[in-house]
């Protein structure tokens, strides 16, 4: 079963042994940690119900699935004699709204990959936009298909100097720090009904951009004629973000609109209901929370509104007792997102002393560290450790020795990527009368790559170094987050992250 949402339905009707909702499913997988950091996309309930039901209607009885009611999902072998099997109505054969365009995804390797947002939008449409690169498929199989990106409109919608926000449907946790719900980009694919006679040069593309809007969003009659005319709408640049699978599976042309002098303006109004909160943000103001949006936002924040990046506190300090000294510090975070760096400026302007696990991983596996031994082995051998009844235990011990060995009362442990790791090590502390605080460092991943690449000196291709990042031994510490006593937010470039760093050791001292 390659779908981790049918893994996580199958793993949680075992252990909660009851029929429950998309919804509740999600709800349950992400309390319990059982999805891993590739999970992705705004809607995950519609995601997990359209799993199930498409694995449903097309295994029949031989599925392990079954609906016990509407929306209602279950394991065929749990159910009660009591219980009955629902069957759903038959669906019609889609419709052709349904197809959208798409592209193989290994074109993009000729025209130049990239991560992030890029402004040369025009040789990526010449490129891409064109029928020789670009087909149609159905939506259902284009989701679940890496081969091929699925071409999307993201639209900015402005007013002078401020910018439409709003919130995009109820799924929403303030524990999951990673996936912001607040968006700043209308959209969604082009579909084959874009495509007419008459706009057969982008395929559809302008006209794409222009039904989205008017889906999502109550629009002034000046503002439906301008739009007709395209008066207002410009393509300022492209997004590809293959850092998640449901990223790897699209490409957006970016939009920007700026709106009319409709006094309609004034309080948006929505035309649909995952369209939630809509509101007019200022992002050069100093009110503006960047990581309350989701990345593709971010991405477009920092891209077109770089001074919305220096409005945002770059830390967030949830308890400062922790950091009270004796104590031990945990940096943590994914590849690349900059730990090194933090932990240079803890080491020399706040004397810390630095324990790198890393280092003491690759002892007791009985190699070099990196980048002597390739980060890959380090990984691979390092996942068979850790995995072991007594990995977590002996790294933690092993730890706990350089930590006694130095004798200092401001230790810095930099690297721990298992929470059964880090629980071992909180509890030697805690034995010796030491507190241990966590801090944890995220950084998108477009900057992370940057940053990786100038600490290695490599010329890493964006794909491996996302590949390193999701190796298996990594996945555990995106979850981290959500126990931290702080967290470093790495939006931009090395000076502004020193003084993030500063910046939080001043608001911990006490």
């Amino acid at each position: 079963m390659k779908s981790e949402f049918l893994r996580v339905a199958m793993l949680l009707f075992e252990k909660y042994r009851r029929p429950m909702s998309a919804k509740e499913l999600v709800s349950l997988g992400i309390e319990d940690k059982v999805f891993s950091d590739s999970r992705a996309g705004l809607t995950p309930a519609q995601t997990m119900k359209a799993k199930l039901s498409v694995h449903i209607r097309r295994h029949g009885d031989r599925s392990p699935f079954v609906r016990t009611k509407p929306g209602q999902f279950f394991l065929r072998r749990l159910l009660e004699p009591a219980q009955h099997i629902y069957e759903a109505p038959p669906l019609n054969p889609p419709a052709p709204t349904e197809r959208v365009l798409v592209f193989r995804a290994n074109t993009l390797d000729h025209v130049g990959r990239f991560q992030g947002i890029s402004r040369r939008w025009r040789r990526y449409q010449r490129a891409l936009l064109m029928n020789s690169s670009c087909h149609y498929l159905e939506r259902i199989p284009a989701e679940q298909d890496d081969n091929n990106k699925q071409v999307l409109t993201y639209i900015l919608v402005s007013r002078a100097e401020h910018l439409l926000a709003f919130k995009r449907g109820t799924f929403s946790r303030v524990e999951d720090f990673l996936r912001g719900s607040h968006c700043v980009g209308f959209g969604g694919h082009v579909a084959e009904l874009d495509l007419t006679l008459f706009n057969t040069a982008d395929l559809g593309l302008f006209d794409s951009a222009v039904r989205e809007l008017s889906e999502e969003l109550s629009l002034p009659d000046l503002d439906v004629e301008r739009l007709s005319r395209r008066e207002g709408l410009a393509l300022v640049g492209v997004l590809n973000d293959d850092s998640s699978p449901a990223g790897r599976r699209h490409f957006a042309f970016l939009f920007r609109y700026e709106v009319s002098e409709d006094p309609r303006w004034n309080k948006p109004e929505r035309n649909e209901k995952a369209v939630t909160q809509l509101r007019w943000l200022d992002p050069g103001a100093g009110d503006l929370s960047l990581r309350q949006f989701e990345y593709w936002s971010q991405l477009a924040l920092r891209s077109f509104y770089p001074t919305s990046v220096h409005a945002e506190p770059t830390f967030l300090v949830r308890r400062r007792r922790p950091f009270v000294a004796p104590h031990i510090l945990c940096v943590m975070g994914p590849v690349g997102s900059g730990k090194s760096e933090a932990t240079k400026v803890l080491r020399d302007e706040f004397g810390y002393i630095e324990i790198n696990s890393g280092s003491v991983l690759a002892g007791l596996l009985g190699v070099p560290p990196v980048p002597v031994t390739p980060r890959e082995e380090i990984q691979r051998r390092g996942m068979e450790f850790i995995t072991q009844p007594a990995g977590p235990t002996t790294l933690a011990v092993a730890i706990w020795r350089e930590i006694a060995r130095a004798h200092q009362p401001r230790i810095l442990v930099d690297g721990i990527r298992q929470a059964a790791t880090l629980t071992e090590l909180y509890a030697l502390a805690k034995n010796h009368g030491m507190r241990l605080a966590k801090l944890f460092v995220h950084t998108p991943p477009d900057v992370a790559y940057r940053f990786y690449r100038t600490r290695t000196g490599t010329k890493l291709p964006i794909q491996d170094f996302l590949k390193l990042r999701e190796a298996d031994v990594e996945r555990e510490v995106y979850s981290m987050i959500g126990n931290s006593d702080a967290v470093l937010y790495n939006w931009a470039g090395k000076p502004m992250y020193r003084d993030a760093v500063r910046g939080l050791m001043k608001e911990v001292e006490l």
